[in-house]
């Protein structure tokens, strides 16, 4: 699946989402990394370096974009391969949060999978809503990943939540 590849830059495939006004998704590339990193260190204790990210986009993995006007509100990045697609990052804005947005970038990679057979994604053990809005979603528990989330500033380190989507 490549959802990059699928509709042209700055065309949205996933209009009839419920997304509140003024909010779009399309698909994203190159042309987003600045925005993406700087939502990415906002977000994430340990982000991806710039670098990593610009590497990603260019071997192919895939990244949606959800913008109000033209501003990034937030983004989904995956990678596929063969018939399973892996999510690395969800991101939402602090000022864009409990919008249904990261719902939104979901459903969206659920609907552009054709030929997928499973989707799989790490979340942190006390991310709550995000396990919870996964569960919502069809994704069900299959594992646990012991100290996979780097220690924080504490020195603690956090265990990961193995969860999938398995699709028809």
């Amino acid at each position: 699946m490549s959802v990059s590849r699928k509709v042209a830059a700055g065309k949205s495939r996933w209009s009839y989402l419920n997304l509140p006004d003024r909010y779009s998704l399309r698909s994203g590339g190159i042309e987003d990394l600045d925005a993406v990193y700087r939502l990415s260190r906002e977000s994430f204790d340990s982000s991806w370096s710039y670098e990593s990210l610009y590497s990603a986009l260019e071997t192919g993995y895939d990244l949606i974009i959800c913008e109000r006007g033209h501003e990034l509100a937030g983004y989904l990045l995956s990678m596929s391969i063969l018939d399973e697609t892996q999510i690395m990052q969800i991101a939402v804005g602090e000022q864009f949060r409990r919008r249904g947005l990261a719902e939104a970038m979901t459903q969206a990679l659920i609907e552009s999978s054709s030929g997928i057979a499973v989707i799989m994604l790490e979340v942190r053990v006390s991310n709550a809503a995000a396990r919870s809005l996964y569960a919502k979603l069809g994704f069900r528990e299959s594992g646990y990943r012991k100290n996979y989330y780097a220690p924080d500033a504490s020195g603690l380190s956090e265990d990961a939540v193995l969860m999938e989507l398995k699709l028809d």
